[in-house]
């Protein structure tokens, strides 16, 4: 039995009690649900920037070591096209027998890309809305075919070197193979290995899909491979040609909640046809 001195809690203080444990619980409830929601925005983000660096690392990382840069190119500076000939190697052949240095594109054919239509396959190479017009040795879509030859030469005046060669590309002599023989066999044999054009561009092109966002990998080579999505948050794509030493690529990706990542970044390829007319050995 409580004395008359013991008191308890009132209802008054008992219900400011539940009301400052109510507040108290609502701004803790607030505080998580604003870092769980910033939490959340961060990986949004984390994820579009980490999409956006491996489609930019697979284009730059290409273009850096092609052995020939298709587009964009003088004709056209501008392009929402990137494309560039592919590190593949169809006769397995390699610099010393290592295959740690292989053989690629050294031997192309009067059609470059070897895909049989003029320029890449349903691309516009040219940039003046029409794909594969003209003859298929027509490479660069000018109305001429096998007009400048692989001699690092401009030989037709358009601001672009060895763009549209003949498939006789070996070099006038030169002991091109080190077997201590000059220009034996058969002029289209450009690598005198005894085989005839096997070696052709293996075209890899990044474009945007029809009316969407999506940035696309292709290969137009029905024997190279086949298209990729890289990328559904495209929101811009330019590749500028500066000089014969640089491209320019831009990306930017907009996320489903409005983030937005741009990436830009010069890249300068190796591009060995152009440069020299020639491969280095």
């Amino acid at each position: 039995m409580k004395s008359i001195d013991e008191k308890g809690m009132t209802l008054f203080e008992l219900l400011v009690v539940v009301m400052i444990l109510g507040l108290i619980s609502v701004a803790v409830t607030a505080y998580f649900s604003s870092v769980i929601n910033a939490h959340a925005g961060g990986n949004k983000r984390s994820a579009l920037y980490r999409e956006g660096l491996l489609a930019m690392e697979r284009m730059t990382a290409g273009a850096r070591r092609c052995t020939y840069l298709l587009i964009p190119n003088a004709h056209r500076p501008v392009r929402d096209i990137l494309a560039f000939s592919g590190s593949i190697n169809d006769d397995n052949d390699y610099f010393f027998g290592d295959l740690l240095f292989p053989k690629i594109d050294e031997d192309p054919r009067k059609a470059m890309t070897g895909d049989g239509r003029a320029g890449i396959k349903s691309v516009d190479d040219d940039g003046d809305g029409l794909t594969d017009e003209g003859h298929r040795n027509d490479d660069d879509e000018d109305g001429d075919e096998d007009e400048d030859p692989l001699d690092g030469l401009d030989n037709d005046g358009d601001g672009n070197i060895d763009e549209d060669t003949g498939d006789d590309a070996d070099i006038e002599g030169m002991d091109d193979d080190a077997d201590g023989i000059i220009d034996e066999g058969d002029p289209r044999d450009d690598d005198e290995d005894g085989q005839i054009n096997e070696d052709h561009l293996n075209a890899v092109v990044y474009s945007l899909g029809n009316g969407t966002q999506s940035l696309l990998e292709s290969y137009p080579d029905p024997g190279a491979g086949d298209t990729k999505g890289l990328s559904t948050h495209v929101t811009f794509f330019q590749a500028t040609y500066e000089a014969p030493e640089r491209i320019l690529i831009e990306l930017t990706l907009t996320g489903d909640d409005g983030e937005i990542v741009q990436f830009v970044e010069y890249v300068c390829p190796r591009n060995t046809f152009q440069k020299t007319g020639k491969r280095v050995r």
